[in-house]
């Protein structure tokens, strides 16, 4: 099982960036979102989604990341540099959480959803799924239950009964003006918590 972290701290493309956490309770939505802008990269990065090749990371891109609590998925919002949506992209996970330095982390399941702006699905690790099994990375029930998270999920998208997915333009909108407030109060926003 691979733990990751929203700020990309491992990921040695992005060169500079900036970052910050938001605490949210409202009536639709109780977690952590996360907004990561990437001000610098080695090289764009682009995935594959059917037929077609996207770009998802590039200089003056945002990837907004929902972790719900209790939820066994998070999701990232990709934004191109004019703030047009992407793609959508939910990782299965088992848990998720809060560092010593305020930075969500989750630990990965494997198994990925991908959701164009269109609302095409596309299952995605399969493969790795299966030898993490395999291996012993991941044990039977895990296994089973990242099937069960995704199969669910699909339901949930196919029937267009995912609200999170629409709730990402107005978290979007809040974390880009909280962001660009601190950044014009010279203040450096590596892990920025707000409640609200």
């Amino acid at each position: 099982m691979r733990r990751r972290f929203a700020d990309r701290a491992d990921w040695q493309r992005i060169l500079a960036k900036e970052f910050i956490v938001r605490r949210i309770d409202t009536s639709d939505y109780h977690g952590y979102v996360t907004l990561l802008h990437f001000d610098a990269v080695s090289e764009p990065f682009s995935v594959t989604f059917g037929q077609q090749r996207v770009c998802v990371a590039d200089r003056g891109y945002d990837w907004l990341q929902h972790f719900p609590d209790g939820a066994h998925y998070a999701l990232l919002a990709a934004f191109d540099p004019q703030g047009e949506l992407v793609q959508w992209y939910i990782d299965i996970i088992v848990r998720s959480g809060i560092d010593e330095h305020g930075i969500p982390w989750w630990d990965d399941l494997y198994l990925d959803i991908v959701v164009s702006p269109t609302g095409e699905t596309l299952l995605l690790d399969v493969d790795e799924l299966d030898i993490a099994l395999r291996e012993g990375a991941i044990t039977p029930g895990e296994y089973n239950f990242a099937w069960r998270e995704a199969s669910t999920l699909l339901n949930v998208l196919e029937e267009d009964m995912f609200p999170l997915l629409w709730a990402s333009e107005t978290h979007y909108t809040q974390l880009r003006e909280a962001l660009h407030h601190h950044l014009s109060r010279n203040q450096t926003p590596k892990t920025l918590e707000e409640n609200k």
